[in-house]
């Protein structure tokens, strides 16, 4: 980008596709408060802030990875989006060191299979900072703090690894596991204090139900498998 985008009204904003990329450049892109700020398609797209100080605001979703996937995500700020700062509906795309904080929805929502988010911020949204649906998920080494409702809420998919995140003071639960019947998850090395409900929760019925709690740091747990 080579100046702001403010207030657009063309759903996309931007288009990235068939191995292109974009660098923010520090500048600002805006939406008039609907659609998608950049959308990723077909495969292997870049999208990055080398300049750093730019941000992706006031659309329904801030970034939305679509197509192929293995999408990378580089030193990106989306914030003040009404569904999620960062939507990863496609498989084996790439979070590492952005922002997706103060969003009115969740911070970063995982539909596709074999995402990874790693050293990132997903802080004071108003619903979860980072919401997994899919399978073989990578959250790692994240600040997940301060937000409305869990930190981290695991809704659904099998397999994935929840592991080295601080996730402080959350409305609900810093990291928490609906019983959908989910197995395989290995959730170890956490930090999760001052949640509103059970710093750790685990709803899977019976009892973890195939997945791992070790080695976690909390104060309040809803289950004594939880470790």
């Amino acid at each position: 980008m080579t100046s702001d985008i403010l207030l657009c009204t063309s759903h996309p904003a931007l288009i990235i596709g068939a191995g292109g990329s974009l660098d923010m450049n520090g500048y600002t892109l805006s939406c008039d408060g609907d659609g998608i700020g950049v959308r990723l398609t077909d495969s292997d797209t870049v999208l990055e802030d080398t300049a750093g100080g730019g941000s992706i605001e006031n659309c329904n979703n801030g970034v939305s990875a679509e197509g192929g996937g293995g999408h990378s995500i580089y030193d990106i700020n989306a914030t003040a989006n009404f569904i999620a700062g960062i939507a990863l509906w496609s498989s084996g795309n790439s979070v590492e060191t952005s922002y997706a904080n103060g969003n009115w929805g969740m911070g970063i929502r995982l539909m596709g299979d074999g995402n990874r988010v790693r050293n990132s911020e997903a802080m004071g949204n108003s619903l979860q900072g980072v919401k997994i649906v899919g399978n073989d998920s990578l959250i790692q080494l994240n600040d997940t703090s301060s937000n409305g409702a869990s930190g981290i809420a695991i809704d659904g998919g099998d397999g994935g690894i929840i592991a080295d995140n601080l996730s402080d003071n959350n409305g609900t639960h810093g990291i928490k596991m609906l019983g959908l019947g989910q197995v395989g998850y290995l959730i170890i090395g956490n930090t999760a204090m001052g949640s509103g409900g059970a710093d750790m929760a685990d709803d899977s019925f019976p009892a973890r139900n195939g997945n791992v709690w070790i080695r976690n740091d909390f104060d309040t747990a809803n289950n004594a498998c939880i470790q």
